[in-house]
C-alpha cells in the first residue's frame, strides 16, 4: 500500500491553514486526478493479468481515494462535533467500500481471480513462516481463503486509523497556538447513545459465529464494528491524556499519541493492550465518570 500514504492528505490540508479553504479543496482534487492517472499508467497488471486487472486497480486505489475525499470532508464539516466529523469522514470510504464490494460480487469469475490473486501473494510473503511448509494443501488454501477474508474485515477499520491519524495531526497544527487546544482533546467525548450502536454491532458479530449469515453482512459487520472500536479509542486516549494532566505531567497530545503509536507498532506485547486497551477505556467512560 505505501508507508506514505498515512500522511500525503496532511500537507494538502494544511494549505487551509494559510490560505483559503477552496485552494485546499482544489489541491486535493488535483491529488486525488495525479494518484488515478499515476495508478493506471504504473500498473503491470493489465500486461500480466488482463482479466482482473481493472479490479485490481480499484483495489489500489481504495485507501488514497478514501483519505482524500476523507480529507475534503474534515475541512468541509469544520465546526461539528467529533464524533460528527469522523462519521462524515468516513462516509466516502464506506461509499467506496460498498461500490467496490458489489462491482466484485456480479462477476464471480471475477472475485473468484482476485481472491486466487491475492491468497497467491500472501502464499509469497508468508512462504516458510509460523512453520507451514509441512501443512496439507487443503489446510493451506483454507487458511490464505481466511486470510482474504479477514483482509476485507479491516479495510474500513484501516482507514479510518489513517484518517485519525491525519486529522490529528492537522488539527495539531491548526490549533497549535490556542491556549485551549490541550483543554479540547482531553474533552474529547463520543454522544452517550454510540454505546448502543457499538454493543449492537459486537452482538452481530458474535451471533454471526453461531448462526449463517451471507458473507457479505459478516465482512460488514466486523469492519463497522472495529470502525465504532477505534472511535471508542480515540476517547479513551482522550480520557488517558486528561489523567496524564490531572498528574501534572507537562506532555503535548500529539507527544503522546506518538508515543502510543509508536509502542502500538513495535512493542511485542504492550501493543496488544494499547491497542484493546483504549477502546475499553473509551468505552467503560460511557458507563463511568473516569474524568474527575
Amino acid at each position: 500500500m505505501g508507508f506514505g500514504q498515512i500522511f500525503f492528505v496532511f500537507p494538502l490540508l494544511l494549505v487551509s491553514v494559510y490560505h483559503k479553504k477552496a485552494l485546499s479543496y482544489a489541491a486535493l482534487s488535483v491529488e486525488t486526478v495525479a494518484v488515478i492517472i499515476y495508478t493506471v499508467l504504473s500498473s503491470p497488471y493489465p500486461e500480466y493479468m488482463p482479466e482482473i486487472a481493472d479490479a485490481l486497480i480499484l483495489i489500489e486505489l481504495y485507501i488514497p481515494l478514501s483519505l482524500l475525499a476523507a480529507g475534503a470532508v474534515w475541512l468541509l464539516i469544520r465546526e461539528r462535533r467529533v464524533e460528527a466529523r469522523l462519521v462524515g469522514s468516513m462516509l466516502p470510504a464506506v461509499f467506496f467500500f460498498i461500490l467496490l464490494f458489489v462491482y466484485l460480487e456480479q462477476d464471480k469469475a471475477l472475485l473468484d481471480g482476485v481472491r486466487t490473486y491475492y491468497e497467491n501473494v500472501f502464499e509469497v510473503l508468508l512462504s516458510g513462516l509460523f512453520g507451514m511448509t509441512g501443512m496439507s494443501e487443503g489446510f493451506m488454501e483454507a487458511f490464505y481463503s481466511a486470510l482474504f477474508s479477514v483482509v476485507l474485515s479491516i479495510l474500513l477499520p484501516l482507514v479510518m486509523c489513517f484518517v485519525c491519524a491525519t486529522c490529528f495531526t492537522y488539527e495539531t497544527v491548526l490549533h497549535s497556538r490556542e491556549s485551549d487546544w490541550e483543554d479540547k482533546v482531553a474533552s474529547v467525548e463520543l454522544n452517550g447513545n454510540a454505546i448502543w450502536i457499538f454493543l449492537a454491532l459486537w452482538a452481530g458479530v458474535l451471533f454471526s459465529h453461531f448462526v449463517s449469515l451471507p458473507y457479505q453482512l459478516g465482512i460488514a459487520l466486523v469492519n463497522l464494528a472495529l470502525c465504532v472500536s477505534i472511535a471508542y479509542a480515540v476517547q479513551g486516549f482522550s480520557v488517558v491524556y486528561y489523567k496524564l494532566r490531572m498528574k501534572g505531567r507537562k506532555l503535548k497530545s500529539y507527544s503522546l499519541f506518538l508515543v502510543l503509536v509508536a509502542v502500538a507498532m513495535f512493542v511485542p506485547g504492550i501493543n496488544f493492550i494499547i491497542v484493546l486497551g483504549l477502546p475499553l477505556l473509551g468505552v467503560a467512560e460511557t458507563f463511568f465518570e473516569l474524568r474527575r
